[in-house]
Formats: C-alpha cells, sequence, structure tokens
C-alpha cells in the first residue's frame, strides 16, 4: 500500500475510547463496498489509538472528493438514498437478532472453530450496518455540508416569505425529527407504563423484567452494564411526575409531529426535491440511532464470546478487543500468544485501509510512520475567543457553567443545570447528558450523537463548533443560544 505521505490529511473524529473490533473491519469495509449501493469507496482511512483513545483520519483531498460526491448525490441519486437507509434497518434488526441468539449460546461448549464462526457472523452485520451510515458521516462530520444547505434554504424560505411563526432552527428541527420511535423512546415508554401499575408487586415483577431487557442500553464500547438499582431510581422520578400526564403528552408529541412537519412544508412551499431531501436526513437520523445501538446491544451480547476467546488465549477482554479477526483465528487455531501485540497496539498504533487491505503498525514504527503526516487544523480558522458558533441540533435557550467531559472519568464534575461541553458525545456519558442544560460539541453533524440524544432528552444542543473544548474551560458561565447557533461567553 502506497501511503500518499506528501498530501495533507484531515482528522475526520477524535474518539475518547474506541477499539479495533468497532473500527478495523468497518474502516476496511468502506474502501470496497459492492457497486450496487451507488456510492464511491473511500481511499486511505486510518485510525490512531493512543492509550486506547482514537483519531479517525483521511486525506484531504480525499475526504473533500467523497464529501462533494456524496453531498451532490442527495439531489442527483434519492433513490439510492433511500435503499441505503432501508438496508440499514434490516440488517441492524438482524443484528439485534442474531446477537441475541449468540446470548443464549454456552460459548464455554463451544470450539474454537465455532468461536471464530460466531465471532466473523456478527462482525459481517456490524460492518453491514456500521458502513452504510459512512455517507452521512463524510458529509456532515467535519464541515456540515448537508445541516449547513438545509439552514441556508430553510431561512431563505422564511425570508423570501415573510414567516413569523418558525426559526430556521425550529423548522429544520421539526423537518429532520424522525416519526419512528428511538429504542431508547420506546424504553422510556415502557417503562412511564410501569409506573402507572399500582400493585406493587406486580410493578416489581415488572420493573426487573424492563432492567433486564434494557440494562445494555449505555453499553457502547466500555462496557457499562445498568443495574435494577440505576431502573428502580428512573422509576421513582418518573412517578414523581404524574406519568399518566407525562405518557399522553409524549404519545400526542409523538402522533402530532406528521402533522406539524406538513404544516411547516405547506407554511414554507417547501419544493418537492427538498421535501425528498428532508425525508433522506429525518431516515439518516433514525438508521444512525437505530444502527448503533443494534451495534452496541451486539458488542453487549458478544462480550460472553470475547471473554471466552481470552480464556483459552490468555488474554483479558480489553486485549481481545484490539485484536482482529485474522488474530483471533491465530490466537485459537495456531496458539499464537498476542498478548504483547494488543498491549502495543492498546498504548500506539495505527493502521490503514484501502481498495479491500488493511495494514497495521504499533510502537516505534507506528510512531515514526504518523510523523510522516501532516494535517489540515480547521480549528485555525476560528480567533474569537468570547463567541463561536455551530449548528442547532435542538433549539433552545439557556445559561450555565461550563464542564468539559470527555470520558466517564470526567463525569464526577458535572451538576445539574450545567452546560456539557464535549469533543462528541457518545453513550459512556449519557448520565451527564441528562443533568445539561444544554450541550454544545467540537464535531458532528445532524446524525452525530449530540444531536440524536437531544432530540430525546429536549436539550438545547449546538454541534459542529470545533473548538469549543479549546475556547471555554470549566466553571466559565456561558449563554447558549441553539436558536441561532451561538454560544457566547459571559462576564
Amino acid at each position: 500500500m502506497n501511503l500518499p505521505y506528501k498530501q495533507k490529511w484531515i482528522v475526520l473524529e477524535r474518539e475518547d475510547y474506541a477499539n479495533y473490533i468497532f473500527v478495523t473491519s468497518a474502516w476496511q469495509g468502506f474502501t470496497v463496498m459492492p457497486k450496487a449501493w451507488g456510492f464511491e469507496n473511500s481511499r486511505f482511512l486510518s485510525a490512531e489509538y493512543i492509550n486506547t483513545a482514537c483519531n479517525l483520519f483521511i486525506p484531504y483531498y480525499e475526504y473533500k472528493r467523497l464529501s462533494q460526491s456524496y453531498f451532490s448525490e442527495l439531489f442527483i441519486k434519492p433513490k439510492a438514498w433511500h435503499q441505503i437507509h432501508k438496508d440499514t434497518e434490516k440488517y441492524a434488526k438482524l443484528l439485534i437478532k442474531t446477537s441475541a441468539k449468540l446470548k443464549k449460546v454456552n460459548v464455554v461448549k463451544l470450539s474454537n472453530k465455532e468461536l471464530l464462526e460466531w465471532r466473523e457472523k456478527i462482525d459481517v452485520y456490524n460492518c453491514e450496518v456500521h458502513d452504510r451510515r459512512g455517507f452521512m458521516f463524510f458529509i456532515e462530520t467535519v464541515e456540515n455540508l448537508l445541516t449547513n444547505y438545509l439552514h441556508q434554504y430553510l431561512q431563505e424560505r422564511i425570508d423570501d416569505l415573510h414567516i413569523k411563526k418558525y426559526s430556521s432552527a425550529k423548522a429544520f428541527q421539526i423537518l429532520t425529527t424522525p416519526t419512528k420511535k428511538s429504542i431508547i423512546n420506546q424504553e422510556r415508554d415502557a417503562l412511564i407504563k410501569i409506573a402507572l401499575i399500582k400493585n406493587e408487586v406486580r410493578r416489581t415483577t415488572a420493573l426487573k423484567r424492563h432492567a433486564k431487557k434494557y440494562e445494555w442500553l449505555e453499553y457502547g464500547l466500555q462496557g457499562r452494564v445498568l443495574d435494577y438499582n440505576y431502573f428502580v431510581n428512573e422509576l421513582k422520578q418518573v412517578r414523581r411526575i404524574r406519568p399518566s400526564k407525562l405518557l399522553q403528552k409524549r404519545n400526542s408529541e409523538y402522533k402530532a409531529l406528521p402533522k406539524k412537519q406538513q404544516e411547516v412544508l405547506k407554511l414554507l412551499n417547501i419544493h418537492p426535491q427538498h421535501i425528498e431531501i428532508f425525508k433522506i436526513a429525518q431516515d439518516a437520523i433514525y438508521c444512525k440511532g437505530y444502527g448503533k445501538d443494534a451495534q452496541f446491544y451486539s458488542f453487549y451480547c458478544l462480550e460472553g464470546l470475547l471473554r471466552e476467546i481470552g480464556r483459552r488465549a490468555n488474554l483479558s477482554l480489553e486485549q481481545v478487543k484490539f485484536l482482529s479477526i485474522d488474530d483471533c483465528r491465530k490466537a485459537l487455531l495456531k496458539s499464537k500468544n498476542l498478548s504483547t501485540l494488543s498491549n502495543e497496539r492498546m498504548k500506539y498504533s495505527l493502521h490503514f485501509s484501502d481498495r479491500g487491505q488493511t495494514i497495521f503498525f504499533h510502537g516505534p514504527k507506528a510512531k515514526e510512520l504518523r510523523k510522516k503526516l501532516k494535517f489540515v487544523d480547521l480549528s485555525k480558522r476560528h480567533t474569537d475567543e468570547e463567541q463561536l458558533s455551530g449548528q442547532p441540533a435542538f433549539a433552545g435557550f439557556a445559561k450555565g457553567r461550563v464542564k468539559i467531559i470527555n470520558t466517564p472519568q470526567e463525569m464526577v464534575k458535572m451538576h445539574e443545570g450545567d452546560v456539557l461541553v464535549s469533543h462528541m458525545t457518545n453513550p459512556d456519558i449519557v448520565p451527564v447528558m441528562k443533568k445539561a442544560i444544554a450541550i454544545v460539541t467540537d464535531l458532528g453533524g445532524i446524525t452525530c450523537h449530540a444531536a440524536i440524544v437531544s432530540r430525546e432528552l429536549k436539550k438545547p444542543c449546538i454541534i459542529g463548533t470545533k473548538v469549543a473544548t479549546k475556547i471555554f474551560k470549566d466553571g466559565d458561565l456561558v449563554e447558549v443560544d441553539a436558536n441561532k447557533g451561538i454560544v457566547r461567553k459571559l462576564k
């Protein structure tokens, strides 16, 4: 593989934790997608791991080529986009179904070959789900091409027609909100219904079933399993706020959403082609959330199998997470000792994927190679240290003290009413997202975790500021105007 060292590179995403199971196969698959999908393949997709934190990067010219191509195809190939989302949902369901089967298997009794077969089967479905998210990821994550375009389009319609009822942020929020309920919303509705059970014995029994069904919700990549006491406390909070009225309000909001969307489309006289693009955006948001939930559920179900691989290969669970399928094959079928390799990969490693192949580097060789790569720093474009802008993900207005949180270990800083500022949120820090009065991120687009969860929680949210974690510090008093996409430091 001849890497383009002379070209500038760009960081697509910074994760405070990732592993090879989540990244490598999907990254490789995105460089060799089936022609039937109708989209161009990427090249030179790369990942860097530093003490399990992860940076995803790509040559800048390649990013520009792909993001512009995928954005153009929103207008040229809407049917291809609709098919991508239809297939994402199909494979997410298959992934959930297959993972649930694995959860019931006694992995101790499986042969080494059978362990590998299950590992590969789950990986295939994960890639089917993960890779189909890549197109909107490229459009949105760095430069928010679709979000910017749709906000501008809506503002033009509002100005031309002299509309006072809706801001562009509010219209955008309505038109891109999925009409299908997410798993998070399904869990919340189910919990409210349990709160309505008057008989204490029946209520406790129902809650225990509920806790077992949804204990994986914050599993993410680091494996947090919610215990029964978590759901007991959640139920107590629900019972304090008249659950019957809460459920009625939630149901009425969902029923009213399609009508409200039609009202906005009619009021702003949205062109049919743009109606289709809003539908694509809406489906992308739903599929991103549902697809990631399916993946995280699969990792929850996969844990027992990974532990068994580790037991047989004398590796910890975390060490197994930094092995590829080929590595697992060597460990189980050829008795290779991969403990040192895995530790080195966690500490510092790189991998590059191109045309369906992946090459791996770790230790000094990886660091030497990394020095050859020069990066574009988009954050240098921002010079104002008192105010910054991004894209509204959920409209609203809030004031509060900044708390910069990127990892679960930092969550102790957060108090009710603080403003959460993060590189990019993930399931591991959902507890502080619930406490936050508003959410601000450096990176992300309309399908990012912060955008999706802020809609669920109805919290003002601004994404894609590029530099919020650099400009602000813990304790800063800020004003978050998610109607205009502006965060301002107050004196």
